[in-house]
């Protein structure tokens, strides 16, 4: 899987991004919110490389957008800006969380340590994510418990959070 970053935005953001076109909102999130965020506000993204896909399916135990793990919203759970699984653009998947999901997610994962999201990854289907080997999980469980101090983050300062990836 390619590159997912997390970034904490404020409401008016989210906004703009339903407000464009379907087709333009990849392109709002490499120009406007990519470049802008990793110089002027690098507390408020998270880069998740590759390892998002291995850390969405140990919380939520598969590759959906629907999944009723209240850990879902980690990752792909949450308001759908875009997707279009035809087209493979740079940006393929984006997902919004209001500051109550943000706060609930901040909250469910700070009960998890290493040793759950082990039996969390372990319980991921080989035949479902070819990636799963021991280099994959350390990789997932590093990015996972890095994470915390952004949701953590974005959860005190009552932001949005916006998963963006690229496939």
């Amino acid at each position: 899987m390619g590159m997912g970053f997390l970034f904490a935005v404020p409401a008016d953001t989210v906004d703009a991004l339903r407000e464009l076109p379907a087709e333009k909102r990849p392109a709002y999130i490499t120009r406007e919110i990519e470049e802008q965020y990793f110089e002027d506000y690098p507390e408020r993204t998270y880069e998740l490389d590759g390892s998002w896909e291995a850390i969405h399916r140990a919380l939520t135990g598969g590759f959906d957008f629907d999944s009723d793990s209240p850990l879902a919203p980690a990752i792909l759970g949450g308001e759908l800006i875009y997707y279009d699984d035809a087209s493979y653009d740079d940006y393929n998947i984006i997902t919004a969380k209001p500051p109550l999901t943000v706060s609930a997610v901040c909250g469910e994962l700070s009960k998890l340590g290493a040793a759950d999201f082990k039996k969390l990854y372990d319980r991921i289907p080989a035949d479902e994510y070819p990636d799963k080997d021991s280099d994959d999980f350390e990789d997932a469980l590093e990015h996972f418990e890095d994470s915390a101090a952004f949701w953590k983050f974005a959860s005190d300062k009552g932001f949005w959070v916006l998963f963006a990836a690229e496939l």
